[in-house]
């Protein structure tokens, strides 16, 4: 598994000996240790480029993809508790923000730690097929940490060289220039990256050919939403072929679903526990372990203890609304895999008790106190499993899987005008539904032999839509199996349905985009983004 410990680069500057005898200031300097020396050790590249895999860790999905959307709301003990993340919600955030300035610097550090493995690794002399998975495996996390920045952010600085002293210059680039960028980058990744099979064992968590596949997925469908958004269509010159955007989600999903590499697992209660990690229908996760690295920093699961109750084990951050709990069926097994509380309190055994007021929960919400609230059940945990540092839990975040590359394949069959294949992919996800189970512990008491339970009268019936209600019915499908996995928003933005946003108005007048950091503002001179 990936160590994902920082590196710890050695700049050393040229020293200057003061002697009479004029030849010794042509001697080299032995002592210096330069990027190009350095990387050219393969036990340095690899170390260097984990240390662009670790600056993934922090990224706190939820905030954008679930509390920006209607799926949740930001919850905590009270409406100031960590306030940022309500202004972001509404679109009231200032430069100030430090919650997007944070995601800035967390996108842009993986961007910056990727260039230097990027730029210096194509003299290195070692094993060139090993350079080439290095180098593609840096490529895919900095097109991961562009294709965050872009729709939050819009045009940003693309930033490709070694960034030093006297190269500190970075203007904005447009959009179309940043997802040109992206998608090379994924080319190049999907060319020089090996199978899931390909890698062994110790490799577990490294990026492969089938996550580069699905994030240029993702990034072409965002991309159409610059034709169905009409705020971002009417703030920006950018036009999207739509028409070849889908064709080519439609060639890379069917890329991933013939290679074999992956399926969806039997029971969808079990992605979430400890037995789901790295699965068959595992494509990319953010790997944690509960422990510290050599400088002792913590590389455990920093998100997990914000989502849990506040009286038992957490932060009570990232509630679900009732819009997104009343889209399930009551009798779909997944509705209480992905939310607990208000209706169903019995989590890993235990019956949760919720006395302490919060913050009154007025938007899509009639829920007045925590008693009354609901809680992410995706990643919740069971007190033997929980770390003694709250930041510090062993749970890998699920950043793609097998599911939703079956539900982008419906998409962009059904735009291609073949119903019947949409209708048969998004079905494939909605039989293993219905043959699921409860979550592990769902009966009270059953604290030391967790079993799953099954769901009386579980039914997932297939669509059998044709039309528009066939496209309303796939991207249902999505919100109910992708619920609480940072996604929601942004199907949101990129189908253009930005009247299901909670402050829509605020999201128009702001032509959809978050502030910039005042500091990069100042200091490189960059524009802010509309009423900022």
């Amino acid at each position: 598994m990936i160590k994902v410990f920082k590196i710890l680069l050695l700049l050393a500057g040229a020293m200057v000996i003061s002697s009479c005898e004029s030849n010794l200031t042509d001697l080299e300097n032995i002592g210096t240790q330069t990027a190009e020396v350095y990387f050219n050790d393969p036990d340095n590249a690899l170390a260097g480029l984990n240390s662009v895999y670790a600056a993934t860790q922090d990224d706190q999905y939820f905030v954008y993809g679930d509390i920006l959307s209607d799926d949740s709301v930001k919850g905590g003990s009270s409406f100031f508790d960590w306030v940022d993340r309500e202004y972001l919600r509404s679109f009231t955030a200032n430069s100030g923000n430090g919650v997007s300035g944070g995601t800035w610097s967390l996108l842009y550090t993986t961007i910056v730690r990727a260039n230097e493995v990027i730029n210096s690794l194509p003299e290195a002399t070692f094993d060139s097929d090993l350079k080439d998975r290095i180098i593609g495996e840096a490529k895919f996390l900095r097109a991961y940490a562009y294709s965050k920045l872009v729709p939050l952010f819009g045009g940003v600085p693309l930033v490709t060289d070694n960034f030093e002293v006297d190269n500190l210059t970075a203007p904005r680039s447009t959009e179309d220039e940043i997802y040109a960028f992206i998608k090379q980058d994924l080319d190049d990744a999907i060319a020089n990256l090996p199978e899931k099979s390909g890698y062994t064992l110790a490799d577990l968590g490294r990026v492969t050919k089938g996550a580069a596949r699905m994030l240029k997925v993702r990034v072409l469908m965002q991309e159409t939403g610059y034709s169905y958004n009409s705020v971002l269509s009417a703030s920006t010159n950018y036009a999207v072929d739509v028409a070849a955007n889908w064709n080519e989600v439609y060639n890379l999903t069917n890329d991933i679903i013939t290679s074999g590499e992956y399926q969806l697992v039997d029971n969808f209660a079990s992605i979430w526990e400890e037995e789901g990690e790295n699965n068959i229908e595992s494509i990319f996760e953010i790997q944690h372990k509960q422990t510290n690295n050599e400088w002792g920093e913590s590389v455990g699961n920093k998100t997990i203890v914000q989502m849990g109750n506040r009286d038992d084990w957490g932060w009570c951050f990232n509630l679900p609304t009732d819009a997104l709990y009343n889209t399930f069926s009551s009798s779909d097994p997944r509705l209480l895999c992905t939310i607990y509380g208000q209706e169903y309190d019995i989590l890993f055994g235990v019956k949760q008790i919720w006395d302490k007021q919060v913050w009154t929960l007025t938007d899509d919400s009639t829920k007045d106190e925590v008693s009354n609230c609901r809680l992410n059940r995706k990643y919740a945990l069971a007190k033997e499993a929980r770390h003694g540092n709250h930041n510090n839990q062993d749970v890998n975040k699920r950043v793609i899987r097998y599911a939703e590359v079956l539900l982008a394949h419906a998409e962009s069959a059904y735009y291609k005008g073949f119903e019947g294949e949409a209708r048969d992919y998004v079905n494939m996800v909605r039989d293993r539904a219905q043959n699921s189970t409860l979550p592990l512990g769902s009966a009270e008491g059953q604290t030391s032999n967790y079993t799953y339970d099954t769901l009386a009268g579980a039914s997932v019936p297939p669509i059998v839509s044709s039309g528009n209600a066939l496209l309303e019915d796939i991207l249902k499908e999505r919100r109910l199996e992708l619920a609480m996995e940072g996604i929601r928003y942004f199907d949101i933005i990129r189908t253009g349905r930005i009247d299901l946003l909670p402050y829509t108005d605020n999201y128009q007048s702001h032509d959809g985009l978050l502030p910039l950091p005042i500091g990069d503002v100042n200091t490189f001179g960059l524009p802010q983004n509309k009423n900022y």
